[in-house]
């Protein structure tokens, strides 16, 4: 289960790209499409690099209206989804 404290970073296998205002990924593995935008492209994109959900939360909040507490809890919903889907690789706990 991911915390806050849990550091994320993409699967290695996904292939990405822009399109438009979205980010269109396909799962290398398992041949499955999946497209985002907004905040979910904004987590995206932060997480090309080892980061720790904290500090993902942190800028978030910074950069929209939107409190610590509900923040951190959609954003480890997201982070879970893509996890399951294998999208998302945790650097410091269990993968499913």
């Amino acid at each position: 289960m991911l915390t806050a404290k849990s550091i994320v970073q993409r699967h290695p296998e996904i292939i990405a790209a822009q399109a438009d205002q979205d980010v269109v990924m396909v799962s290398v593995a398992t041949g499955y499409y999946y497209g985002i935008s907004d905040v979910a492209r904004d987590i995206w994109n932060a997480i090309g690099e080892p980061k720790r959900v904290s500090d993902l939360v942190d800028d978030l909040t910074r950069n929209y209206e939107i409190d610590a507490q509900s923040c951190e809890r959609q954003t480890l919903d997201f982070l879970q989804e893509l996890l399951n889907e294998g999208l998302v690789q945790v650097k410091d706990g269990p993968t499913p």
